[in-house]
């Protein structure tokens, strides 16, 4: 036999040996991600305390080191990884190698839209990381987690989208009811807030007696026959604030103009409820 192969077959052992040995589990560098925002407090009681005893057991069922944890709390999980400090810090520790998986509570601790979570785990498997959450039993080492992960990501971002469809009908539904969908008011009114059972709700709308002053001249001027954009400079040679709180442009102007019977107490919407009237009915 060649003792110099034998040599090298030894050396090649070795080197495996403490190849391995580098990812033994004393040395393994494990992470996990906590966010809560306040919603979810409020809804689940799972705040930041609750999910790190999770992930610290998580860790200790599979015989690891206690994880380090980046905690992003009060951020909502449809942020970009830029609109969360944790979060980007993480994902630092991983691209310098400092991190080999992260442990998370669940799946929508990484995000509640499907492209944001999918892209935090290829990231993350690209960088060689591991992650495991511990509501799904998900493992990204494995086939079987591999397949389920798009599945899950779609079952969060499915239970996000009945959210917002929700707020979408309670919206349209009240929209009907007495006209108020949320969003903008028109120029010349504000709206009426009271504190109910602790919280500040919108129950109508008043007119803006500065705005509409303004409303009026605008009226006038047009009666006189200046054009839109010598209206709006006008306005603009007296300082008065537009409607977004810049300057007044030809556009503004005409929006005024098309909402004539609006001002004249038209209806709100497909309501029976009306604006209240800063014009007198033509």
């Amino acid at each position: 036999m060649d003792k110099t192969a034998g040599n090298r077959t030894v050396t090649s052992r070795a080197k495996n040996t403490k190849s391995a040995a580098q990812k033994s589990l004393p040395s393994l560098r494990v992470a996990c991600y906590l966010r809560v925002s306040t919603e979810d407090q409020a809804e689940s009681g799972l705040g930041i305390a609750a999910q790190r005893t999770r992930c610290y057991a998580m860790a200790e069922v599979k015989g690891w080191p206690r994880p380090i944890p980046y905690s992003d709390e009060g951020i909502s999980g449809t942020k970009e990884v830029s609109g969360r400090p944790s979060l980007r810090r993480l994902l630092e520790d991983v691209h310098a190698g400092n991190i080999d998986a992260v442990i998370i509570l669940s799946l929508d601790r990484l995000g509640r839209k499907t492209r944001l979570v999918l892209d935090l785990v290829e990231e993350l498997t690209a960088a060689g990381v591991n992650l495991i959450s511990c509501k799904e039993s998900l493992d990204t080492s494995t086939p079987q987690g591999q397949f389920v992960l798009t599945m899950f990501a779609a079952l969060a971002q499915l239970e996000r989208d009945i959210t917002v469809q929700r707020t979408t009908d309670a919206l349209a539904e009240r929209g009907k009811r007495d006209g108020e969908k949320g969003g903008r008011v028109p120029y010349g009114y504000r709206r009426i807030f009271e504190v109910r059972e602790e919280k500040r709700v919108c129950v109508g709308v008043e007119i803006d007696e500065e705005q509409a002053k303004v409303v009026k001249r605008i009226i006038s001027m047009d009666k006189r026959g200046l054009s839109l954009r010598e209206i709006a400079s006008r306005l603009n040679e007296q300082q008065i604030t537009g409607p977004r709180g810049g300057k007044w442009y030809a556009s503004s102007v005409d929006t005024i103009l098309k909402n004539l019977p609006m001002y004249r107490g038209g209806k709100r919407g497909a309501s029976q409820v009306r604006w209240p009237a800063i014009l007198k009915a033509s």
